[in-house]
């Protein structure tokens, strides 16, 4: 388990550089909420973005946080501890019902347990303004996003749900 959200966020941080390179805004300012990480990739017309909110233990917390990113992002998703991911992952019900991906992380280790389907933005508004950020960036990537949101075989990460994890929960 992490001593600080900070030291996780670092772990995360090296974990995203080592996938996508530099394509990502820490603490992004002037969104709806301040996400812990966006990370973007570019190709050609093409601008995908990725929401990510760090919690060590307040999970349905982030679930809210992460909510409020969809205005502006493609995905969205909570990264949690595996300690606490797997707490979290016992009311994935909920996950799926906000469309909010859900990460686990220990060292340098990410895994993704479930990862949303793509949605459009809620707002046009803040859409435009962080593709308008993401623009005048000239960050590249070394590897695509969907190496981060996805299971390994590069499809949604659905298949980790079952009947006994889908049950009514409560925020």
């Amino acid at each position: 388990m992490y001593e600080s959200e900070n030291i996780m966020s670092k772990d995360f941080e090296k974990y995203i550089k080592s996938i996508i390179g530099n394509t990502y805004f820490k603490e992004c300012q002037g969104l709806f909420g301040i996400p812990d990480y966006v990370c973007f990739s570019k190709l050609n017309s093409d601008i995908r973005v990725v929401a990510f909110e760090l919690k060590l233990t307040k999970w349905r917390t982030a679930i809210k946080q992460a909510f409020r990113y969809k205005s502006f992002s493609d995905y969205s998703f909570v990264v949690l501890p595996e300690k606490t991911a797997k707490i979290a992952l016992a009311h994935l019900d909920i996950f799926v019902q906000y469309g909010i991906g859900l990460i686990s992380i220990e060292g340098m280790k990410c895994e993704v347990k479930y990862s949303p389907i793509r949605q459009q933005p809620f707002s046009v508004n803040m859409r435009n303004k962080v593709v308008s950020k993401i623009k005048k960036s000239r960050k590249h990537a070394i590897g695509t996003i969907d190496s981060i949101i996805f299971s390994e075989q590069g499809e949604h990460s659905s298949s980790i749900l079952s009947e006994s994890a889908i049950k009514n929960s409560r925020f």
